[in-house]
């Protein structure tokens, strides 16, 4: 099926373009920014060159209806977002983009998925949150848009159309452009201070919500509201969760409900009067203590879904922030025990030479240099040094021809992981065919790395999609030009995973 998703640039709609593209659909992507869109999806692992790009805003309603033409449905996951009401969000924004989205669809007879949020009951009325729980009534700008578009899209329900709703709870996981609310609360209690407020939280991992939002487009169930909030933790449980992860303790300071909604009232009138960037609102704030468990069985017994474990979420999301740099690495604690600072040669010599390697004309003279000059002075050093060293950690992988069967020693970047395997990508300097040592592999797997002058056999395994997606953003961290080369070589980088026989 051909499948429109807005927001592909976004969290949520790019791990739904990747789950798409993984159940063999073709995912087209309306965004502003192909260029953006494509470094985001690169990063989560996706070809972008699987992806059929339309340039456009959802506001535009001619861009909206031309990307629709063609389409069996759409997955509607763009949004002005902002549970902590940012300065400058448009009120009428999402409920605009529902009516050029969601309505356009139903004008062309296009099955919909409307991606609303669990926010749109809080407060809620009930022990457990259902589907057809009361809609709450919000302060914020965002707030009053994502209830305008609800309102709207429950209208197209109401009138028969196959439009689904599909509520999300606290979306986390690995991969986010731009740190959301959840993520942004995990970066700032880790290893320091976790206030504990009344209520909990439900834990969503993004890539279950992607596979859900998938599934919904392309099952053809016609009109449904499903909450799917993901796993509901206190604000205890979730810092045990994050301490147990770490290893590293977080202080707590109970936080009493009252206040906190009184200091998100006073915050809301004092925007009013001169804006301010502090993310606590009224809304936030009810988000964070009245909230509680939702009713998730309907929606994973329609889509045939198993959410992962909390724990494993966590654990990704933790590991993400700090790859990413978006957390201090002492911070996440043993789930970044394999990350080490850059040295100052790295931070020196690390912008200028990455600039040069991502150039086209490095794509044909660097084969013809680099790897000779790695393989001279490794033999010269008994293996102990490779030119590439000084930036980035570096091995010698020797293969087994997979035509000649000799054996073929071609000197790698690479990310030594945490479990003492290695990652190593088909890179090739960006140029268009797959480099021979990766062909050697999948007929060969059996091989020997040398890395800082110790010889060890290693087993070659090829990464599947999901498995390539999760280390992608890591290898970056790295070696940021691999995006470069995935872009002009306009082919899925192999990434392969060394493990010491």
């Amino acid at each position: 099926m051909r499948v429109l998703v807005t927001g592909a640039s976004g969290f949520v709609g790019s791990h739904t373009v990747r789950a798409l593209l993984a159940a063999g659909h073709h995912p087209r992507a309306l965004v502003r920014d192909p260029d953006r869109a494509g470094s985001t999806l690169r990063a989560i692992g996706v070809q972008v060159s699987d992806v059929e790009m339309a340039t456009g805003d959802m506001l535009d309603g001619a861009a909206v209806t031309a990307a629709l033409r063609g389409c069996d449905a759409v997955v509607h996951a763009a949004a002005a977002i902002g549970v902590t009401g940012p300065p400058g969000a448009r009120p009428e924004a999402n409920a605009a983009g529902a009516r050029n989205v969601v309505g356009g669809a139903v004008a062309q007879r296009i099955r919909a998925v409307y991606v609303s949020t669990v926010g749109v009951f809080v407060p809620p009325a009930a022990p457990i949150v259902t589907a057809d729980a009361p809609l709450a009534r919000p302060r914020t700008a965002y707030g009053r848009s994502k209830l305008a578009a609800e309102r709207y899209v429950r209208g197209l329900q109401d009138a028969g159309a196959p439009v689904a709703i599909v509520y999300p709870g606290g979306v986390c996981g690995p991969g986010q452009p731009v740190l959301g609310a959840m993520m942004e609360g995990l970066a700032a209690g880790l290893g320091k201070v976790w206030p504990l407020p009344g209520g909990g939280v439900p834990i969503l991992d993004v890539r279950d919500l992607g596979e859900a939002l998938a599934r919904a487009a392309t099952a053809g169930l016609g009109a449904h509201r499903w909450v799917l909030g993901g796993h509901y933790l206190t604000w205890p449980e979730l810092a045990d969760l994050c301490d147990a992860a770490t290893g590293v303790r977080s202080r707590r300071v109970r936080v009493p409900s009252g206040p906190l909604l009184g200091l998100g009232t006073a915050l809301d009138a004092a925007a009013r009067v001169r804006p301010h960037g502090y993310p606590l609102t009224r809304d936030a704030a009810e988000y964070m203590v009245t909230l509680v468990p939702t009713d998730d069985r309907p929606i994973l017994d329609a889509l045939g879904l198993t959410l992962r474990p909390a724990k494993e979420t966590i654990a990704d999301s933790v590991r993400w922030l700090a790859d990413s740099g978006h957390l201090n690495p002492r911070r996440a604690g043993r789930l970044a025990a394999g990350r080490t600072r850059p040295t100052l040669v790295q931070r020196t010599l690390g912008p200028p030479v990455q600039r040069v390697a991502g150039s086209a004309w490095f794509a044909k003279a660097g084969p013809r240099v680099v790897p000779p000059l790695d393989r001279a002075l490794h033999r010269l050093t008994g293996g102990r040094l490779l030119l590439s060293q000084a930036l980035l950690p570096s091995l010698v992988l020797t293969t087994t021809g997979a035509v000649s069967g000799l054996r073929r020693r071609t000197p790698l970047a690479c990310l030594p992981d945490r479990d003492g395997t290695w990652l190593v990508v088909g890179s090739n300097f960006g140029r268009e065919k797959h480099p021979a040592w990766t062909g050697n592999l999948l007929k060969h797997p059996e091989a020997e790395v040398v890395f800082r002058g110790r010889a060890v056999p290693v087993t070659a395994r090829l990464l599947d999609a999901a498995e390539r997606a999760e280390v992608w953003p890591r290898l970056l961290d790295v070696w940021p030009v691999y995006d470069r080369y995935a872009e002009r070589a306009r082919r899925e980088l192999r990434v392969f995973r060394l493990t010491p026989a």
